[in-house]
């Protein structure tokens, strides 16, 4: 009996947690959208598809889908330089740091996560911790 009870507990306790960190985080759509138009829509446009040849597609590609979410967020907070390859388009050039430098952390994920999801298809969070963790490994290299 004391060990279902504890089961139970533990359950219950579990449970909490969980819909505590769901009410706490959800994604809001509106607002990531509102963040994404207003940051980098002037370059990748407002429908993720880029220019061809000069600004990258965010929509359907392969460098974000195989990205790592970290190096992404650093590139949008830094900048970033030189050769990418992008759907198997090659796009010379310098990413300005176009992300205002006065949006929250959570502001930017939220950016990030639009363009998972919304431009990918990818349910992938991503956190005001994670910005922070960009935030502190700094400018990335250029690409060679």
């Amino acid at each position: 009996m004391l060990t279902f009870q504890f089961a139970l507990s533990i359950a219950l306790i579990t449970s909490f947690v969980f819909v505590s960190l769901t009410i706490l985080y959800a994604y809001d759509k509106e607002r990531a959208k509102k963040l994404y138009i207003e940051q980098c829509s002037k370059c990748h446009r407002k429908d993720g598809r880029g220019i061809k040849g000069v600004y990258p597609p965010l929509k359907n590609s392969d460098y974000v889908q195989k990205g790592d979410k970290i190096e992404l967020l650093r590139g949008m907070l830094f900048g970033r330089s030189g050769k990418i390859v992008v759907n198997g388009e090659v796009y010379y050039g310098v990413m300005l740091t176009e992300i205002d430098q006065k949006l929250s952390d959570e502001e930017v994920a939220m950016i990030l996560e639009f363009v998972y999801r919304e431009f990918n298809n990818m349910d992938i969070p991503v956190t005001a911790q994670d910005v922070v963790k960009a935030r502190k490994l700094g400018k990335l290299p250029p690409h060679k």
